[in-house]
């Protein structure tokens, strides 16, 4: 796979010798030839000096180890529950999945009653308060940070900036806030899970990203309420618990 910046360089590169050989020959304009010739040393430049990002095959399957991981630790422990998405105090996400015992916290359950997690020890178990669950590092919480996404930035904006621009794992992103409640259109995902608690639990690869992103950005936890997948386009619904 071509990856971007190559695609670039060798576009400008070409475009730029085309216009500079055009300008010198064929209307004989020095500035025009030395535009072109501005335009070809731009992409070369590109192609010699921007690194190579992580091959897309090879940053997809790391992804979906992570995916596979997780999968194998609430299949033993039978949780299906949704996972509530929790920004902590040092701008990492960690997912909160309650026991299915402990699943009225559902009904219940606050930004002030879940930011207290960031008060309990950072363990697999987490057993504070009334909360009892799994604690979780997200498929996602890295690609928010890489992304430099920040609390209180544009939110669709910070969506397109970590599915589409920085992990490049899907082609669009529409995001439509309604009060506490988000409504997310991704096109083209390209990974899927066939992991079935993994899904009902944190959602399909790009949702669970998008929930991390979602946040990172409101700074308060969120949890995805309803998901429908389909290769062509996933429409998600993400409820901000404030």
């Amino acid at each position: 796979m071509v990856d971007r910046n190559t695609i670039v360089g060798v576009d400008l590169l070409v475009i730029g010798a085309v216009v500079s050989a055009l300008g010198y020959i064929g209307v004989q304009s020095i500035p025009i030839a030395a535009f072109g010739f501005a335009v070809a040393i731009i992409g070369a430049l590109v192609l010699l000096i921007v690194p190579e990002p992580i091959p897309q095959d090879a940053f997809k399957a790391l992804l979906k180890d992570s995916i596979t991981n997780i999968e194998i630790i609430l299949e033993e422990t039978h949780l299906k529950e949704k996972a509530y998405f929790i920004r902590t105090d040092d701008d990492k996400v960690r997912a909160f999945i309650p026991f299915l015992a402990e699943a009225q916290v559902e009904s219940n359950a606050n930004a002030k009653t879940l930011l207290a997690l960031n008060k309990a020890p950072k363990r697999f178990i987490t057993n504070y308060a009334d909360l009892k669950g799994l604690m979780l590092i997200p498929p996602g919480n890295e690609i928010v940070k890489l992304s430099k996404i920040q609390k209180g930035d544009d939110l669709e904006e910070s969506l397109r900036t970590a599915l589409v621009g920085y992990s490049d794992l899907a082609s669009s992103v529409l995001a439509i806030e309604e009060g506490n409640r988000v409504k997310i259109q991704i096109g083209s995902p390209k990974i899927s899970s066939e992991s079935p608690f993994f899904n009902e639990s944190l959602g399909s690869p790009v949702s669970c990203v998008a929930c991390c992103v979602v946040a990172s950005v409101k700074g308060e936890p969120v949890r995805l309420v309803d998901e429908k997948f389909d290769r062509a386009l996933v429409r998600l619904t993400v409820d901000v618990i404030a």
